[in-house]
């Protein structure tokens, strides 16, 4: 039993339960046990009524926008009626979205409202993202210690993620980059510093990029309108992935009946094979007349430069985050094109815009114990260089099974040398690999997987979680039939049992899929 003066109250605000279920994992923790912990939703708790020489623990989700939960609302009004405010202790765990301009807003906002009511933390605030599990755990052996009289720690926790997004970026230097295989289309492995910036993340998140337009088109475009000042009109602009809404503005302000025709419904897949490679220059090249629309009218119909997003390559290292990308050049209509992002990669020698968003439903389960199936073709293996980097700090000792696929192995197997230092560790327990030009007859993943039928069925049979990464016209829906050729042919499966494997596999959350 512990003295009067040292209770804990656990108050939580959720939405979709996740701080619910940290409140209870709190207060069912033995280690917390001498501390007679409560627990009550935080729009139920009686502040009048609490003792002030107990502590207080507010774990909270901020909904939507900043705002509270639904079972939270009310405390902050009920705060204003408190007495003596300033007697009370508190510490407060804040879980939110960085997608979202107000991040934390509602436990931020509760934060600074208690210490302008005077009342004192014990620990400093938490601002954790939709990835809460490594600030948890630190914050609560930093409460524990509070607890039992060393606040030296809980008062010198510094777990914020900080909320960065498209119009708030971090400037990161390039810090690495190099060429990963011999031919092109090239594949480079970049490494962006992000030390001091606060960003947070885990293997299976995504890193958005927000590129420069190249400056040579920007020339031309403003060449073909005759204005000097088009460069700066279109600078900030989407000059590639070019909407039909904005095709639908060039064709009222043009008149142009072909343009029209392409934007018919039933020309839907003309429209886009069009569209696939060309810039707003050759739109306005071949739909357009020059001094017959203004710069400006354009310009205002285009989005601003959309970011670009790559699944990252390394595993919550504070001080850098990797790329896989595949450079993206070409040739068309006499002009030499590069991708938006990797074209402002290649010409950069300064620090590049980029923010992270966490992509759960593509993470490595906490659990450990069951088998994991990585399927990755081309830069499609970046993602798993960091599940495979995790899955070794973590020592899994459950089997992983890698299989990749690209055009040669000679000159494509991207990141060889630390895929066979994984393997002689056991961290890859089964390397599977397809190179579709090393035959006469094209050899790719899905014939990889049916190859070894048995031996993925076991894994499989085995509770096997499978994570595909690649391009989605190629894995799709080819993934699906080849996990259900391998349940029917391996499994022993009647046809009508083995499409319900599959579907099985989704609704359980055990095939996971990160397809562009």
């Amino acid at each position: 039993m512990t003295s009067d003066g040292n209770r804990l109250a656990i108050a939580f605000g959720s939405e979709t339960g996740n701080a619910r279920r940290l409140a209870e994992r709190l207060g069912l923790d033995p280690a917390f046990a001498p501390f007679e912990p409560s627990i009550t939703p935080l729009g139920e708790f009686d502040l009048a009524a609490f003792d002030h020489r107990h502590r207080l623990v507010i774990i909270s989700s901020s909904f939507g926008d900043g705002e509270p939960p639904a079972n939270a609302e009310g405390f902050l009004e009920r705060l204003k009626d408190l007495p003596q405010p300033q007697r009370l202790r508190y510490a407060i765990f804040g879980i939110g979205d960085v997608a979202y301009p107000h991040f934390c807003g509602f436990t931020k906002g509760l934060d600074a409202a208690l210490r302008d009511a005077g009342a004192v933390p014990f620990a400093n605030r938490v601002d954790a993202d939709t990835d809460f599990d490594g600030f948890f755990e630190t914050w609560r052996a930093a409460v524990l210690s509070a607890l039992k009289g060393d606040e030296a720690a809980a008062l010198s926790l510094a777990l914020q993620v900080k909320s960065y997004g498209e119009n708030n970026t971090f400037d990161a230097p390039i810090i690495e980059r190099q060429t990963l295989n011999g031919t092109a289309p090239f594949a480079w492995h970049y490494r962006f510093g992000i030390e001091g910036s606060g960003i947070n993340y885990r293997a299976g998140d995504n890193l958005y990029l927000v590129p420069e337009n190249d400056p040579e088109l920007l020339s031309q475009l403003a060449e073909w309108f005759g204005e000097p000042g088009a460069f700066e009109l279109f600078s900030a602009k989407e000059l590639r992935s070019i909407g039909k809404s904005f095709l639908r503005q060039l064709a009222r302000l043009t008149e142009n009946n072909a343009l029209k025709e392409l934007l018919k419904i039933a020309n839907k897949i003309a429209l886009e094979d069009y569209l696939y490679g060309r810039d707003l220059l050759d739109i306005l090249q071949d739909f357009a007349t020059p001094g017959a629309v203004a710069a400006a009218e354009v310009a205002s119909h285009l989005p601003a430069i959309q970011p670009r997003a790559y699944s990252i390559a390394s595993h919550g290292n504070p001080d850098y985050i990797d790329l896989c990308i595949r450079n993206v050049s070409y040739e068309l209509k006499g002009r030499r094109r590069a991708g938006a992002a990797t074209g402002y990669l290649d010409r950069t020698t300064g620090k590049v815009p980029i923010f992270v968003r966490a992509n759960p439903r593509f993470h490595l389960s906490s659990a450990s114990d069951h088998p994991l199936i990585l399927v990755g073709t081309g830069t499609g293996i970046g993602p798993f260089m960091g599940m495979l980097e995790q899955a070794g700090r973590s020592a899994r000792s459950a089997h992983t099974c890698l299989v990749f696929g690209d055009r040669r192995s000679s000159s494509d197997f991207l990141y060889e040398d630390r895929i066979r230092s994984w393997e002689r560790s056991d961290v890859v327990g089964s390397l599977i690999t397809a190179f579709s030009r090393d035959s006469a007859e094209p050899y790719y993943v899905q014939h990889a997987l049916m190859e070894n039928a048995d031996h993925i069925w076991q894994l499989l049979d085995q509770g096997a979680h499978v994570y595909v990464c690649g391009n989605k016209a190629n894995l799709d829906r080819s993934i699906d039939d080849v996990i259900r050729n391998i349940a029917a042919r391996a499994g022993g499966l009647p046809e009508d049992r083995a499409e319900h494997f599959v579907h099985e596999l989704v609704l359980n959350e055990r095939l996971h899929k990160e397809l562009y």
